[in-house]
């Protein structure tokens, strides 16, 4: 079991305790959680599977080349524009980064990469931006927010030097 997944519990264990001593209904609660599970369930099951055919079909000796930390400081620019082109939401782009984690990219790396994804998703840009705010608003943004990857991976990058907060050890 996770850190993660027993915070979750716990937090779902005092909501629980708070919904029973405010003595509210269950029925509204328990609909929505159903309605929720009978929409997310179906999407979590198929991207776990993609996740796990995207880590089999990743070549791990470019990862190592590319964002290891023979790549010097070239690892931030391919880990940015890999984080822009992962058209997928947490689930696979997490398991990406752990696929990265251990086929020896580094921590800057795997920084640079998730913060990149989480701002510049390409499928986010074409699905949701362009059509519903413009090309003129994603210039701006994109113009605004560019350099905030590589600041976060270099920031990384300097407080591993400083620091021991280790190399990021995947659980898969």
């Amino acid at each position: 079991m996770s850190i993660g997944f027993l915070v979750l519990l716990a937090l779902f264990s005092v909501l629980l305790g708070i919904a029973i001593l405010r003595r509210e209904n269950p029925e509204p609660i328990v609909k929505r959680l159903l309605e929720q599970a009978a929409i997310l369930v179906p999407r979590m099951l198929c991207a776990l599977v993609a996740a796990g055919f995207v880590a089999e079909l990743l070549p791990k000796q470019a990862i190592s080349q590319f964002m290891g930390a023979d790549a010097g400081y070239l690892a931030l620019p391919v880990a940015a524009a890999t984080g822009l082109l992962v058209p997928a939401g947490p689930v696979i782009a997490f398991a990406i980064a752990a696929v990265f984690a251990k086929s020896g990219a580094t921590t800057a790396a795997l920084v640079t990469f998730i913060t990149s994804w989480s701002i510049f998703a390409a499928h986010r840009i074409l699905i949701y931006e362009i059509p519903l705010l413009g090309p003129s608003f994603l210039r701006l943004r994109v113009l605004s927010a560019l350099v905030v990857p590589f600041l976060a991976g270099i920031i990384a990058l300097l407080a591993g030097l400083v620091t021991q907060f280790g190399a990021a050890t995947p659980h898969m």
